[in-house]
């Protein structure tokens, strides 16, 4: 069984080459054929690549620690749900876990454009060809999960031993989180490589642009949907094991994930004009291009050990072949674009500042802005660090360049449903904005007074709570234009078709998924936006306390119980009981724990999180503060009071729900539901 995962992997690497040249040459020379082979070749590949999987997976399940990667990354005492998560745990794992999805997306993908034209998906093919072999080039020589231990023996050669016990995982992916936030983060990545396939094979086969642009809708969409939820995913894990109160830091690993997701919402937004206007052609094709290789550039410097961060794989030179994979996709791709310039010439021209067209330019603008500076903070630290002094961006950095663009984009997201194509009227400008606007500048003048940003400082934009206060205008702004679009169209409907209003509500949605998916789509961003809003209002306190003690925070006390020590076969804990009190009555009993992993020798904190709909209460407790008996014990409590952080979740459920909703294709014909809306079929 330990070499049948090595002999699986060569082979697929033999196969999947065999396949790309068979792609090729289906798409030179228009050979059904060829383009045959080259599907049978992909699903070999995922059948030879799912089987050195499971082999890993075996043994890991079996304690196989003459591997050097199951030594790394697994224990005797380990559960055995977390020996299955260490398959894609470390670097080795990861990657080749990171092939296996791809594989099974091919296999998806190969299905479901079983109708799409023969050339075009011949020229795809290539792509997605590319891109296994270049992930089994990495998983069987530059890091290969099944190499065995070895050691010299009176200078001859070295021969295989078996150690007793392996190091066991690295704590922090003990949770729950870590079972579903790779897979997950891995299969938006991987995702963005099949519209991008699509696109390259369009142009070079001149399929004609709102074509193609409809194929790869749906892709993309997916991708899409499944990166957020991914990188949600990983705050909520961060936010639940990291013990710092938190779920978001600016962190480089965070932002790798992040700028990808950034540039496909642009795209998601900008087809638009390419399907209704024939506009944004070449612009549409640079932003799904530009979104794979920014999950390639992620996927690289998370790897290879140039940027420091929590989530990072240890140091290796793995991030300069992906360097090398990135530029010839460039390259090839630039030159497929170049050559295909008059191809992408926009069929219309801009008519109004005040249309739907232009709206859409600056939301792309936006966008790109933010993931530019993203990318260029991100790699700041390693740019220094070439000069001799290496420094890092703190999250102070991001909130003073970032947020404010954000801002405008939460106000542009309100105006941009609106907006009809060619031309807007100033009539339906005031009609939609007058009432709203003067609201949402109510609502911030307001908050600037109640937050103390004008009675505290004389240059307001000096106040740490001037954004906060401003994002409450803007979103107020955001939240009465949707409520307004449902109160119009959900009205009408209601009035003309003598439903109740949660069954007119449902109605009007079917008939248009795209557009009213994509307002809940935004309404969910509006809950997000909500609840990292209320992380200006977070309140913390540390101490040492001990049985009895109490801690005051946020108006609220914690009183500490009790505490002491168990024992685990995988670690040994501390563990403490508090209760919370308001006003001298109990609310809640909470049970953090730090832990010391027997195998590992390292530590982590068991965090314990009350969550409710105004605000979570989050007890930290960070380890002992002397060696005593449990008597004199005295801990080291960290605790939170964060308001407003569920909406975070509950915002991007609804914003995942509406992206597949948007997928759907609508059961009924499309009619505009009311003079307000007509000429606008989803929101940008």
């Amino acid at each position: 069984m330990e070499h049948l995962g090595s002999f699986s992997l060569i082979l697929a690497l033999a196969l999947a080459i065999f396949g790309t040249i068979s792609a090729f040459l289906a798409a030179i020379y228009a050979r059904e054929r060829f383009r045959l082979v080259a599907v049978r070749s992909y699903v070999g590949v995922a059948v030879l690549v799912l089987i050195a999987v499971v082999s890993l997976g075996y043994l890991l399940m079996n304690d196989k620690f003459s591997l050097v990667y199951i030594y790394n990354h697994s224990n005797v005492a380990l559960p055995w749900y977390y020996k299955i998560t260490a398959v894609w745990a470390g670097s080795q794992g990861s990657l080749m876990w990171w092939t296996l999805i791809t594989v099974a997306y091919t296999c998806i993908f190969l299905f479901f454009t079983r109708k799409a034209p023969k050339l075009m998906m011949s020229w795809a093919l290539v792509f997605v060809g590319m891109s296994l072999i270049f992930f089994l080039l990495i998983n069987n020589l530059v890091a290969p999960p099944f190499n065995f231990w070895g050691q010299s023996v009176g200078g001859v050669d070295p021969v295989a031993f078996v150690p007793r016990d392996g190091r066991g995982l690295n704590p922090q992916l003990q949770h729950w989180g870590m079972i579903i936030h790779p897979p997950m983060l891995y299969t938006g990545y991987i995702g963005f490589l099949y519209p991008f396939a699509l696109a390259m094979g369009a142009l070079i086969t001149r399929m004609e642009g709102r074509e193609w642009i409809r194929l790869i809708r749906n892709w993309t969409l997916a991708a899409w949907g499944i990166l957020g939820a991914g990188i949600v995913l990983g705050g909520a894990w961060a936010y639940m094991e990291l013990g710092w109160g938190g779920y978001w830091a600016w962190d480089p690993v965070e932002n790798a994930s992040f700028m990808p997701w950034l540039l496909a919402t642009g795209f998601v937004h900008s087809v638009m004009a390419q399907e209704k206007r024939g506009m944004f052609k070449l612009w549409n094709v640079l932003l799904i291009t530009s979104t794979f290789l920014m999950c390639l550039v992620g996927t690289g410097i998370t790897r290879s050990g140039m940027i420091s961060s929590v989530h990072a794989f240890a140091e290796s030179d793995i991030g300069w072949y992906f360097l090398g994979y990135i530029i010839a996709n460039s390259l090839l791709a630039g030159w497929i674009i170049f050559a295909r310039r008059d191809q992408l010439r926009d069929d219309n021209r801009y008519q109004s500042e005040t249309s739907r067209e232009v709206g859409l330019l600056f939301n792309n603008v936006l966008f790109v802005v933010i993931c530019i500076t993203m990318f260029l903070a991100t790699i700041y630290p390693m740019i220094t660090e070439a000069y001799g002094d290496k420094r890092e961006l703190r999250h102070g950095f991001y909130n003073t360049v970032e947020i404010p663009i954000f801002l405008a984009l939460m106000a542009l997201m309100a105006v941009g449903p609106i907006l009809t194509w060619k031309r807007t009227s100033p009539k339906l400008i005031r009609e939609r904005f007058l009432i709203p606007s003067i609201i949402g500048l109510l609502v911030t003048i307001g908050a600037l007074f109640l937050f103390g940003v004008i009675r505290t400082s004389p240059l307001a934009f000096m106040s740490e709570m001037l954004y906060p206060a401003i994002s409450v205008g803007v979103l107020t702004f955001l939240g009465i234009t949707i409520f307004q679009e449902f109160w119009v169209v959900v009205g009408r409907r209601s009035k003309r078709a003598g439903e109740f209003w949660p069954t007119a509500f449902i109605s009007v949605v079917r008939m248009n998924k795209r557009r009213y998916g994509g307002f809940l789509a935004h309404f969910g961003i509006l809950l997000v936006a909500i609840g990292l809003t209320g992380a200006a209002f977070n309140k913390q306190d540390k101490k040492d306390l001990g049985i009895g003690e109490v801690m005051e925070v946020g108006g609220y006390t914690f009183m500490v119980q009790d505490m002491g020590f168990n024992r685990t076969d995988n670690f040994s804990a501390m563990h403490a009981e508090v209760t919370l009190l308001k006003d001298g009555k109990k609310l809640k009993t909470f049970h953090p724990e730090q832990r010391v992993y027997l195998a590992s020798e390292m530590t982590a904190s068991e965090v314990a999180i009350s969550e409710t709909i105004m605000r979570d209460f989050y007890v930290v407790l960070a380890g002992s503060a002397t060696e005593s008996t449990k008597e004199h014990l005295i801990g080291t409590f960290h605790i939170y009071v964060n308001p407003l952080v569920v909406w975070v979740w509950i915002g991007s459920f609804i914003t995942t729900f509406a992206i597949g909703l948007c997928m759907l294709p609508d059961k009924v014909p499309v009619r505009a539901t009311s003079s307000v809306t007509a000429g606008n079929e989803e929101p940008a």
